[in-house]
């Protein structure tokens, strides 16, 4: 907790998803939500159809946002074991209450007929690099990008990832994110 209460402050980061895979532990969330003073969004980054796909929520949800994480990890229990798009619908209902960004440009992509039925929903693709950013930002036919740090937080961290994205949306909600995350004029590196 120390090491990304350090990471948040150097960084100066105005808010962070907490992120699992195809788990997401509600007891750690408060934890950190309660030890950082910016906005902390549940997260839970799930395979489907084996490739990745991010459903953030809304801490104001938080329970139900757990009840339903529950519900994947139960499904996904083997490290090559995935869901199905209509399995996410079913568990996750209207997607559109979340934030959807399915692995683009970053592997294991999410493509195909399993993009194709996540493109409704999906406010932007995830890519890997600073490069498939600028490329993909370029594109206007392909989502707004994002690149996240995917930093592993342990005491042992001690350089700090610098991979972050910036949205300039004023209000940290939800609602405000998926809006400024459809105008790619307000997502920078």
């Amino acid at each position: 907790l120390e090491a990304f209460k350090r990471y948040v402050t150097d960084l100066r980061l105005d808010a962070v998803a907490v992120t699992n895979h195809d788990l997401f532990d509600g007891a750690q969330f408060r934890q950190i939500q309660q030890a950082l003073d910016i906005t902390v969004f549940p997260d839970i980054e799930i395979r489907v159809d084996k490739g990745h796909v991010l459903i953030i929520g809304c801490a104001s949800e938080l329970h139900d946002f757990d009840t339903r994480a529950q519900l994947v990890a139960q499904r996904i229990t083997t490290s090559d074991a995935s869901i199905s798009v209509q399995e996410l619908k079913q568990i996750y209902g209207d997607l559109n209450r979340y934030l959807v960004i399915p692995h683009y440009e970053k592997s294991p992509p999410i493509t195909g007929d399993t993009l194709e039925a996540l493109k409704p929903y999906a406010s932007a693709g995830e890519v890997d690099s600073p490069k498939k950013f600028v490329r993909v930002y370029k594109d206007k036919s392909k989502l707004t990008p994002v690149l996240f740090s995917d930093a592993r937080i342990s005491t042992a961290l001690t350089e700090l990832p610098t991979r972050q994205t910036y949205i300039d949306c004023g209000t940290l909600s939800l609602a405000a994110l998926k809006s400024c995350l459809n105008d790619r004029t307000k997502v920078t590196l």
